[in-house]
């Protein structure tokens, strides 16, 4: 049974060594809660992605996403979604990470890190050029992606499957 959220009490921050309820952070993908308990900050630091977390009442790590530059390429898109694209990649920004704590699952949490997410997207379409939003859905995730999301999935035989949401898109 998850925990119940006032939202009026989640506040959300970019990952410091200081965030609150790192070390109690759980989920079922072992993978999630090392990455943001060992692997997270160091990726900030390189550069490589920056990871946003949902605090609830300023002490638990309910929520967590991370945000990067990525690329897709134009020909994996399906023919009939890809318009008049005329480049080979497309730029995308890429949720390389997204977990909600065990506990506070079926709240609202997702969808709130998701919105963030293509709003990031949005402010960078105006500012530096960015296409798509994509991500790679675990496999027991992909079924929340299409209830919950307007991201699309292409299977990839000898790659890592992505779903996207072009932003052109009215959705």
């Amino acid at each position: 049974m998850s925990e119940k959220i006032d939202f009026t009490k989640v506040k959300r921050a970019r990952l410091t060594k200081t965030t609150p309820g790192i070390a109690s952070f759980k989920n079922k993908e072992q993978s999630m809660v090392d990455f943001i308990q060992k692997e997270a900050l160091a990726d900030q630091e390189k550069k490589i992605g920056i990871t946003w977390v949902w605090i609830y009442d300023d002490k638990i790590l309910v929520g967590f996403i991370s945000l990067a530059m990525f690329s897709i390429d134009r020909k994996e898109i399906p023919s009939e979604k890809r318009g008049k694209y005329p480049y080979s990649t497309i730029p995308s920004l890429l949720i390389g990470q997204l977990a909600t704590h065990d506990e506070y699952e079926c709240n609202g949490i997702g969808t709130s890190m998701i919105n963030f997410a293509l709003s990031e997207a949005y402010k960078s379409s105006q500012t530096i050029g960015c296409r798509t939003v994509a991500l790679h859905p675990l496999e027991n995730a992909i079924k929340w992606y299409e209830d919950h999301t307007p991201f699309k999935l292409i299977k990839r035989k000898e790659k890592l499957d992505i779903m996207y949401f072009d932003l052109l898109t009215k959705s």
